[in-house]
């Protein structure tokens, strides 16, 4: 039974590895250029760092226990 069972397990490995095979090319084409992610990085790090929201902890004003 032992057998068998390792049997569909590796026949199984084998059909994923060949689809995987198969989609790989699709999934090299789709992905986007060296410049344009450092494009993209670039600018969401200085829309982090040049955003000037403020404090991050509410300011308490009315705070009825406060002084």
């Amino acid at each position: 039974m032992n057998a068998v069972a390792v049997m569909y397990v590796n026949s199984h490995l084998a059909d994923l590895r060949a689809e995987a095979q198969l989609n790989r090319p699709a999934s090299l084409v789709e992905r986007r250029s060296l410049r344009e992610r450092l494009t993209s990085g670039t600018a969401s790090l200085k829309k982090i760092l040049g955003s000037d929201s403020g404090p991050v902890v509410p300011q308490l004003k009315d705070y009825p226990y406060g002084g």
